[in-house]
């Protein structure tokens, strides 16, 4: 173990960085601090130079972490990324200054208890920069489509349009006789939405010409509800399955896992945590609309747990309860899709020993469950054999 850290305190034109050592009789304390200015990136290679490549960094993972873990990996240091909150809370009760902070992120890596959050590799944020920049466009669309709504609304201009920017509302509104300046502000909206559009679909031809080398996308699409655009979402969030030993964990992840508030026997309400991944939450609430729009047997079990929730159908009941709920099985479905590479059926496969298992054949017997006269029948404790074998 390197017995020097260093400890790096992030901002937007600086930062401040110390090294930090442990001695032999286990006690810490700092051999050199640095202010770094983002603006000679020369002299911050120069500065790290001089130190040893295989010390450990602890990096707060503030706004304008990745260009400094690039920087970082690229002169050969192991960067770990601190989670803010959980240091925040560790500090609680300390003096708050730039050296302190410094400071003490090389103090919690050398001691072993610095709380880390993920660090996403350059693929994975470049895969999250061009959704979350679709998303972006989507929101600035629909507040300039609110704001064109709006100047019909002050004139009050009304119309039967399911789409009013669709081909026939278009011509609606480039007919209708307003005064100058209320001319002038429509004029502006609609070109603000045709710029808005070209750059939606140079997004969106992205994620369809990415189709063709990721599989892991298009088994993401045969969930009930997840189409195209929320599955280069959800793909881009959660960046590596790995780290995410269960359903369980990726579902806390995304704030679908109701917390509770329990006291003195009181059962309080339950709530999920906003100490989450707001664009992954977003994206599996977007897919339960899908779910609900879909017909058939397609999801036949999302929309019958979203029913039984909200008591006499969508429109009534719980509905914000019902769509975590269902939320909440999509991403148990994203797990298992993910991490077996197969794709989303309504009707999984028998498992092994089940009375709706195939007819055995030659080539591939079916597995039952015997005893052994000595055993005792305890469904825990039977051997299994195929048909055509006997137990010794």
């Amino acid at each position: 173990m390197n017995p020097c850290a260093l400890g790096w305190d992030n901002h937007r034109k600086f930062s401040k960085v110390s090294v930090m050592e442990q001695t032999p009789d286990g006690e810490i304390r700092a051999v050199e601090r640095a202010r770094l200015e983002h603006q000679d990136k020369e002299a911050m290679r120069a500065w790290l130079s001089h130190l040893d490549p295989e010390m450990p960094v602890a990096l707060e993972a503030t706004f304008g972490w990745p260009w400094v873990a690039d920087l970082l990996e690229e002169l050969g240091h192991p960067v770990h990324l601190a989670h803010p909150p959980v240091i925040r809370a560790l500090a609680k009760h300390e003096a708050k200054t730039d050296r302190c902070d410094s400071d003490r992120l090389g103090k919690f890596q050398l001691r072993g208890i610095l709380p880390e959050s993920y660090l996403a590799p350059p693929e994975v944020r470049q895969r999250r920069e061009r959704t979350r920049y679709r998303m972006a466009l989507s929101a600035l669309r629909t507040g300039v489509k609110n704001r064109a709504q709006a100047v019909l609304h002050r004139h009050g201009i009304l119309h039967d349009f399911s789409d009013l920017f669709g081909k026939a509302g278009r011509r609606f509104l480039d007919d209708l006789a307003l005064p100058e300046g209320s001319r002038q502000a429509l004029d502006g909206c609609l070109e603000l939405l045709d710029s808005l559009k070209v750059l939606i679909d140079e997004v969106e031809q992205w994620m369809v010409e990415n189709l063709k080398e990721d599989d892991l996308v298009r088994l993401l699409m045969t969930i009930p509800g997840i189409g195209l655009i929320l599955a280069h979402v959800i793909r881009a969030e959660i960046g590596q399955i790995e780290r995410f030993p269960s359903f369980r964990h990726l579902a806390s992840y995304a704030g679908l896992a109701p917390m509770s508030d329990d006291t003195a026997g009181r059962e309080g309400p339950r709530h999920c945590s906003s100490a989450c991944n707001h664009v992954l939450r977003w994206a599996f609430i977007e897919a339960v609309h899908g779910v609900g729009r879909t017909k058939g047997l397609r999801g036949f079990r999302l929309r019958q747990i979203y029913g039984r929730l909200c008591g006499q159908g969508w429109p009534k009941g719980r509905k914000n309860s019902a769509k975590v709920a269902v939320a909440h099985e999509l991403s148990k479905l994203v797990h298992v899709v993910w991490t077996k590479r197969v794709p989303y059926t309504d009707t999984p496969p028998p498992r092994p020993g089940s009375r709706g298992g195939q007819r055995p054949t030659q080539e591939s017997p079916t597995v039952k469950t015997t005893l052994r006269s000595d055993q005792p029948r305890h469904p825990m404790v039977r051997r299994r054999a195929t048909v055509g074998q006997t137990l010794k």
